[in-house]
């Protein structure tokens, strides 16, 4: 799986188990519904950090947990530099 793969997919997850709409989402983290859209559907490989966060904090996730699940995918992780 690619990060960003990883990325879109856990973010999705957290969201519809806290059970917040995608609009919700972009005006709580005051993104671009355009920007979620592309980071949900794999076509911005290059999620930056800030954007990321803003996000888990919009969804009130702990930034440590999200890491740690990503960590503990490592060797299942890639990441593609194409």
């Amino acid at each position: 799986m690619l990060l960003n793969e990883f990325i879109a997919e856990k973010l999705e997850k957290i969201r519809k188990e806290k059970k917040i709409g995608v609009y919700t989402l972009c005006n709580k983290a005051a993104i671009s519904y355009e920007t979620y859209r592309s980071i949900r559907h794999n076509k911005n490989k290059d999620i930056y950090v800030r954007t990321l966060l803003i996000l888990l904090r919009a969804l009130d996730y702990p930034y440590d947990e999200f890491f740690r699940e990503l960590m503990a995918r490592g060797d299942e992780i890639d990441i593609d530099f194409k």
